[in-house]
């Protein structure tokens, strides 16, 4: 896909109700203020821990607050094909808000290779889908392919090993997966692997080498250069914000 088709913008929103949609799936993630929104028909807020997701051709209307200020990602649908069976509205863990706020950073920085911000956003929705994709419908050959990464992603895994728990060969499992998910296995598994860690460097005493290993890196400069195409920074700037 082409990385730019994607966008990552700090939108502020006038205190007039305005209408529209648009051909791309759209996250509003709140910063400051609150946008008043209706998705084809549903209405709700993005404020402090809630935030909307629109999907591609859904009619809306808004209007904000005086002073406002929203994190939005503009989605192509091929990058996130099921994002549409999430609820138009949800709340915000801590996980999902700290990560807001990681991404809000990197936009403000000017943090915007096309490959970074790709990373940045898939692990966006991946973390979306996580928390409120009870109501996603895989394929079961897909769910098995996808449960076996989860529960193995600190080992080292061949797409071989993958395949056979789903029963498909591995072309059939990279179409499948890739149609369902939004990312091939082989991509699919970086990213659980880079949120851990991301999230082990921040919340734990390890180092980065043991970073590396709990996340089925041996090589700490292959993980390292993994980890900086994916967040834009080396595993040793998230050391020193979380000391």
């Amino acid at each position: 896909m082409k990385h730019s088709d994607m966008g990552l913008h700090i939108r502020t929103y006038d205190d007039e109700v305005k209408h529209h949609s648009h051909d791309h799936h759209q996250l509003v993630l709140p910063l400051v203020g609150t946008l008043f929104l209706s998705v084809d028909a549903r209405a709700g807020e993005v404020a402090q821990h809630r935030a909307a997701i629109i999907p591609s051709g859904s009619g809306h209307g808004f209007v904000a607050t005086a002073d406002n200020q929203f994190l939005v990602v503009d989605l192509p649908e091929r990058l996130a094909p099921s994002i549409d069976k999430l609820p138009c509205f949800v709340e915000l863990g801590s996980a999902l808000r700290h990560y807001v706020q990681f991404l809000h950073a990197q936009v403000t920085s000017g943090v915007g290779a096309d490959a970074t911000q790709h990373h940045m956003l898939l692990l966006l929705i991946q973390l979306l889908q996580e928390c409120h994709g009870s109501q996603l419908q895989l394929d079961r050959r897909v769910h098995a392919a996808q449960q076996f990464l989860d529960d193995h992603f600190h080992q080292p895994i061949s797409m071989v090993e993958v395949a056979s728990v789903a029963h498909l060969s591995i072309r059939q499992l990279n179409d499948l997966f890739r149609h369902q998910v939004g990312v091939t296995p082989h991509q699919y598994l970086t990213d659980v692997r880079m949120k851990e860690a991301w999230r082990l460097l921040e919340q734990s005493g390890l180092s980065v080498q043991r970073v590396a290993d709990a996340v089925g890196y041996s090589s700490l400069s292959a993980f390292s250069n993994r980890f900086r195409r994916h967040f834009g920074k080396p595993p040793s700037h998230f050391r020193r914000l979380s000391t």
